[in-house]
């Protein structure tokens, strides 16, 4: 390289000026002749170099407001892997490197410098999208997600040979918002597209896929689209009677995903508390909601099986028109399942009424189960009472309810005779206590007194019971 030498002008004046001046004061301390025009003229120049210097014109760099210009662009998407094919890798000694988590560092040839000198500046743009830990993903995967964020997001990805330069570089590149990607519409894809996404998605520890976007199998495919405002994904997943419960009652709401094991760890409504929300939202007035539901129970804890429980205040069943049966037929069975036996009955019978049309609305507490139809009293049963002369509105026909309701379950298959002979607490018959409590009951509920044989009844307990 030439060099060539140019003269300065303003250090000559500044220096020559300087030259004069100090000449000035020698003269004028020796008072020589010419001492006044000495330093006069010293003075003089002196001001006028300092007049012309104030005026200086400095260079001025714009900046682009991108941050670069479109053909900048082109070789960070497209021509930056240029720039790694003519590098040595440290430690390589032929052959394509190999760039996974621990890499080596390349060492760019002058050719990759000069390129990089003609760029206006080394950043992204918003319309390119950059991690580093997607430098681990095969070449074929890194390719399909190329495709998909050009698809989906309308995003660009640099080359996966780009990627170690990127990582590389010594002015670290931004790592680009993945979770400010904005999906705008449904897109079909398919189920290894949706594998190497989430894959991607998960490697940069991004949260996007399930808090802006739902993935759902349709007739067309996978189908990944924005996610509604009341939209929740469920793991498809889960066991075949809760994926068909979401989707029959609740597929507003539950966006049941593709059963691919590696989506459930991304998925928060799953398993129990998938069936507290099932039991939350449950529409007890309906009959085939509530029977799928008890279905889901079977298999669950006697405490979960209770919050559906904890739903109802009465369960009605209508002996004439049949209505009301479905859903007391899935109760049933529910009580039935419980490991605590004594639980289930007694959640049951306390919520259970049978509508007849002979004396209306009966519950268990109505029903006296003595086969005998005399009680009797004394050391030598020298007391007696009977049941028709306590009972007289009909209360002892109110067991024929009850039995024919327990025959019809045993024919549906609900459980087996004895099974629901004990869950409607009829395996044993009533006490003495158990018939004075049943004609209390019966006197509160018509708010009646005891008289005649009712009253010498309540008078023989006092007597005989607390004896």
């Amino acid at each position: 390289m030439s060099r060539t030498k140019k003269l300065d002008i303003f250090n000559l004046f500044y220096s020559g000026a300087a030259v004069v001046i100090l000449i000035g004061v020698i003269a004028k301390l020796l008072e020589w002749p010419l001492q006044d025009l000495l330093i006069t003229g010293g003075l003089a120049i002196e001001a006028l170099v300092f007049a012309v210097s104030s005026v200086k014109f400095i260079d001025v760099v714009q900046e682009s407001s991108i941050g670069a210009t479109e053909a900048t662009l082109s070789k960070v998407a497209d021509g930056l892997g240029s720039l790694t094919a003519g590098a040595a890798v440290a430690g390589t000694a032929s052959g394509p490197a190999t760039f996974g988590a621990d890499f080596n560092t390349p060492v760019y040839t002058d050719s990759s410098w000069q390129l990089l000198e003609q760029m206006d500046v080394l950043t992204l743009t918003k319309d390119m999208f950059y991690h580093p830990s997607w430098v681990n993903l095969k070449s074929e995967e890194y390719t399909q997600l190329t495709e998909l964020f050009k698809t989906l997001f309308n995003k660009k990805l640099p080359s996966k040979d780009a990627l170690p330069f990127l990582i590389k570089f010594p002015v670290a590149f931004p790592i680009s918002d993945i979770d400010g990607l904005v999906l705008n519409s449904s897109h079909t894809i398919s189920a290894s597209g949706l594998k190497v996404l989430y894959k991607a998605l998960r490697a940069a520890e991004a949260t996007y896929l399930f808090d802006k976007a739902v993935i759902e199998e349709t007739d067309k495919g996978v189908v990944i689209r924005p996610r509604k405002e009341n939209e929740i994904q469920i793991f498809g997943g889960e066991a075949a009677a809760v994926v068909a419960h979401a989707k029959k009652f609740h597929a507003a709401q539950l966006i049941v995903s593709p059963a691919q094991y590696y989506l459930q760890d991304t998925i928060g409504l799953k398993e129990e508390a998938l069936t507290h929300f099932f039991i939350d939202n449950a529409n007890v007035a309906d009959e085939a909601h509530v029977a799928s539901l008890c279905n889901i129970l079977d298999s669950k804890s006697d405490a979960v099986k209770q919050l559906l429980f904890n739903k109802f205040d009465t369960v009605n069943y209508d002996v004439k028109t049949g209505g009301g049966y479905a859903l007391l037929k899935a109760l049933v069975a529910s009580a039935v399942s419980f490991q605590n036996k004594a639980a289930g009955s007694s959640l049951l019978v306390n919520k259970v009424t049978i509508k007849t049309e002979a004396v209306g609305m009966i519950n268990r507490l109505d029903v006296i189960n003595c086969s005998s139809e005399t009680v009797y009293f004394g050391k030598d049963n020298e007391y007696k009472v009977t049941l028709a002369e306590i009972f007289t509105n009909g209360e002892l026909n109110n067991k024929g309810y009850f039995d024919a309701l327990i025959t019809k379950l045993s024919e549906d298959k609900v459980a087996s005779a004895a099974e629901l002979n004990h869950v409607f607490n009829l395996t044993t018959e009533d006490t003495v206590s158990d018939l004075l409590s049943t004609l209390n009951h019966h006197l509160a509920k018509t708010n009646t007194s005891a008289t005649g044989a009712q009253l010498s009844f309540v008078l023989l307990c006092k007597v005989f019971i607390n004896s």
